[in-house]
């Protein structure tokens, strides 16, 4: 584009003539002699004093309490006050998103800050940047906006010149004119026109001697400080540049902002402005840097083109950029100091180089008799411009939040529907993951199952619930889906069928992991050709390969064990198909590998009633599962573990069976209870922390994921290898019977869980055992209100179950942390149960001190599946 500078195009525009330094007046229609009066040719904005967003300005204090009401009502939306004005007032910046700096799968989140009002005339730029703010915060059913909210950390700082803002709001309509030094006809100054802070400036506008005072904060940045004569020493320029590089509070107050990505993880910066409707941009010796910057620009370009208004903001190319050079400007700042994709955004109108526009007030049909209508839009074109730049700020930021990598990926067999691979890629510290893996069985021959690959962001747009490109991207990012195998051991044929994006929750094999259309499937098959039988007759390990591109066409990461991110200018760790990084193209994902037989196996292992069992982790003795399973494929698990201080701790989950497959999307930590006669149930509190997910391949042996990142602390994820711990009489698993021969006692019926309903959120999980002994734990507290869980084993006497010994413990540590070799026993008291179908009694007797002995009256909370115990 052959571009003019601005100000060099503002001094060709046509005079107004008016006598020197005489207040002027901005009104809608005037004759074309009046030297007192500059007619737009529609109405003349007015602030409003109103939060909610219109066709139209708000001042700067409805806008300031929009964003207050937004931090106070939503979730999404974080205040920090990061410096203050000359005139004492403070500069707020915000945090969108969740404010955790971590992606839900623990990786840090890209910063992106967008800078609003730096020159004080330019009222378009607080409303867009507010736009943002109000679409991150309460858009709903948005994929782009849920997928930013936990995985970017967006900054937006509405209004950075308060002081000069607020004097153009004070005279909406006035301004002087006549004595600016570069051109006295032409060029109004101060009040509506103030473009620079009020350093030096009283806010009287009917102060002569002072209205030409002020810094101009677009010129106040380093590395091109007062380097060229688009800047100027003098303060009463248009562009003094201060007294030094960030001389002033509110550059200052940019840069602090900065600091709350943190800067390290800064992938974006934009300095909205107005006008002319292009993106001024600077390149530096850094060419990776050069062309991620072109091509974000180039999506943000074409996606807000798409619009039906079909703006269309132009750039200069890669090799028309200007290079090393500047004019002290806050996009050449964190270009320079941070390197990372930096422009300023100058919002419409055009500045009458966009063929077919006349360019200022008269794209909308004012008169154009003074270039500086530009910065007055009609109040007719707030609310587009608004909403439709914060729709394109979103799609510009994710494709800044990072490229997609493979985050899980199962194989379900068809007939059965377990789950018989599955792979999933765990945080190990803050750039690197460890790929974690888990086979129930090896695939087979001839069999029919399907495949689902989850990534870790949502990889398709649709358009009326179908899949279409992204508005202003290519059909090739919808159709692109490679898939291959191979094999170290020889050939393998495969059957890939047709691929299905998935827009319902639900997770494998039908629905999305997190984010709608974050995950495809298809069907698989090995067949039995004398290929494969050569290659899998003694047990080969099959590689499957997959590659596609993300709504804005970047390429999924070739080798997701280094997180990609943004890094010295460019993407680090985003390998290519040959795990060669600094490409920023992605690559086929070779990464999962899973055992594939010729022989025939059956069918491979689902959940039976008699799982339900108490399960532990070998290398975990001290903690573990007391696991329910109940009619309608519902279950229930309770945890039993520690603190991060050694202290008894537990939680407790309910979710849904799915063939081997049990997944807790709640999972439970409950508070507020205290032992004994002061329990009061209505100040029991139940939070949910996190989930759970547990996997098995035979009826002794599986695996359990967690992940607690609600609870308000740092995500933590963990997993635990199962052992079978317990046999709950009458619900034999598989085909034998750990007792064959001996006919289930009728106590058997009592396993299950127990609660007084004067005492809701505590209570008993009982399992009568093969050997008539039962085991139980209470889920309580300690008399100072701290989680607490006691055990013991006990005879079965009729309906009467006797534990002369309950235990507790301490010394364990929750999470990598713990070492079973620091977990004490200690002894608790005696508990005895008396029960029915229905109901029943707890008598108990501690002897830790602090403890009352007492007596609980107790109902049936649940009944496993598989046994029968009528409580009508």
């Amino acid at each position: 584009m052959n571009r003019r500078p601005l100000l060099a195009a503002l001094l060709a525009l046509t005079p107004v003539l008016a006598p020197a330094a005489s207040l002027v007046e901005w009104v809608e229609n005037a004759p074309v002699g009046d030297g007192t009066r500059i007619a737009l040719g529609y109405p003349v904005p007015q602030p409003v004093d109103t939060p909610l967003p219109f066709n139209g300005f708000r001042s700067y204090a409805g806008l300031h309490m929009r964003h207050q009401d937004l931090a106070a009502t939503t979730p999404w939306v974080h205040g920090h006050v990061v410096g203050s004005t000359h005139r004492g007032r403070s500069i707020w910046a915000y945090q969108l998103g969740d404010a955790d700096l971590q992606t839900p799968y623990g990786a840090p989140e890209q910063a992106m800050l967008v800078n609003g009002g730096i020159h004080a005339r330019e009222w378009q730029s607080p409303e867009v940047s507010t736009g943002i703010i109000e679409r991150i915060a309460l858009t709903e059913n948005d994929v782009l906006v849920d997928y930013l909210r936990e995985n970017a950390n967006l900054l937006v700082l509405p209004v950075l010149n308060v002081d000069g803002f607020l004097q153009t709001q004070r005279f909406p309509s006035l301004n002087w004119i006549g004595d600016d030094p570069r051109s006295p006809e032409t060029w109004p100054r101060d009040g509506r026109m103030r473009r620079k802070n009020m350093r030096g400036a009283d806010e009287d506008l009917y102060t002569e001697f002072d209205h030409l005072q002020g810094v101009d904060l677009n010129r106040n940045n380093a590395p091109y400080w007062a380097s060229t004569d688009r800047s100027s020493y003098d303060p009463e320029e248009l562009v003094h540049h201060g007294a030094g590089a960030a001389s002033e509070a509110e550059i200052r107050a940019l840069d602090a902002a900065a600091q709350l990505g943190p800067a390290a993880n800064l992938a974006m910066f934009t300095d909205v402005h107005s006008y002319s409707q292009v993106h001024f941009w600077n390149r530096n010796n850094n060419s990776r840097l050069t062309a991620l910057t072109e091509r974000l620009l180039d999506t943000f370009t074409d996606h807000h083109r798409q619009f039906p208004a079909g703006k269309f903001y132009y750039f200069d190319s890669a090799t028309a950029a200007p290079r090393n050079s500047g004019i002290g400007t806050t996009a050449e700042y964190f270009t320079y100091t941070y390197q990372v994709p930096s422009w300023t955004l100058e919002v419409e109108p055009s500045g009458g180089e966009h063929p077919g526009l006349p360019g200022g007030g008269a794209d909308y049909g004012g008169l154009g008799r003074n270039g500086h209508d530009g910065f007055i839009l009609p109040d007719s074109q707030v609310e587009r411009v608004r909403t439709e730049l914060a729709q394109t700020f979103a799609v510009a930021f994710y494709q800044q939040a990072g490229p997609p990598a493979i985050h899980a990926l199962r194989l379900v067999d068809e007939a059965t529907g377990a789950v018989v691979y599955e792979s999933e890629w765990d945080p190990v510290g803050e750039t690197g993951r460890q790929l974690h893996s888990f086979q129930s069985q090896p695939l087979q021959l001839d069999r029919d199952y399907r495949a689902w690959v989850a990534w870790n962001k949502p990889m398709r747009w649709r358009i009326l619930g179908e899949i279409a490109p992204l508005p202003g991207q290519s059909v090739v990012n919808t159709q692109l889906l490679s898939r291959s195998v191979d094999s170290e051991a020889g050939d393998l044929t495969a059957e890939f069928g047709e691929a299905s994006w998935l827009d319902l929750p639900g997770a494998a094999p039908t629905g999305y992991l997190r984010y709608r259309d974050d995950a495809v499937a298809w069907s698989l098959r090995f067949p039995g050709d004398a290929t494969n039988r050569a290659t899998a007759g003694g047990g080969a390990l099959a590689r499957l390969g997959v590659f596609t591109r993300d709504m804005v066409g970047l390429g999924s990461d070739g080798d997701p064990a280094t997180v990609a991110r943004w890094q010295n200018g460019a993407w680090a760790g985003y390998e290519d198909s040959d795990g060669l990084d600094g490409g920023d193209l992605g690559g086929s994902d070779s990464t999962n590998a899973f055992t594939l037989s010729a022989d025939d196996l059956g069918d491979p292992f689902v959940v039976e009633p008699g799982t339900s069992a108490a399960w532990f982790d070998l290398d975990r003795d001290g903690e573990g599962f007391m696991l329910e399973l109940l009619e309608g494929g519902r279950a229930v698990m309770y945890w039993f573990t520690y603190d991060g201080e050694g202290r008894q701790d537990w939680y407790m989950a309910e979710g849904a069976v799915d063939a081997n497959v049990i997944d807790f999307p709640e999972m439970v930590q409950v508070s507020g209870g205290v032992f004994g006669p002061g329990f009061d149930p209505g100040q029991v509190v139940r939070t949910p922390v996190g989930n759970a997910r547990f996997i098995w391949s035979g009826c002794d042996a599986g695996e359990m994921k967690w992940v607690i990142d609600q609870d308000g602390g740092a995500r933590r994820q963990g997993r635990m290898a199962l052992s079978r711990l317990t046999n709950v009489m009458a619900l034999p698993c598989g085909e034998t019977d750990p007792t064959p021969g001996v006919p289930p006692h009728e106590a058997s019926r009592f396993s299950g869980s127990w609660y007084d309903p004067t005492h809701s959120g505590e209570g008993y999980v009982l399992q009568v055992l093969d050997d008539l002994r039962a085991l139980v734990y209470w889920f309580s507290y300690g008399p100072d209100g701290a989680r607490r869980w006691f055990f013991g084993t006990g005879v079965v006497d009729d309906e009467r179950l006797v534990f002369d010994e309950m235990y507790t413990t301490t010394g364990g540590i929750f999470g990598d942390a713990f070492d079973p070799g620091t977990v004490e026993l200690e002894p608790w008291g005696t508990l005895e149960l008396e029960l029915g179908c229905a109901s029943g009694s707890a008598r108990f007797v501690p002897t830790e001190d602090g403890f009352p002995a007492g007596e609980l009256d107790l109902v049936r909370l649940t009944v496993l599946d598989g046994l029968d115990c009528p409580t009508d």
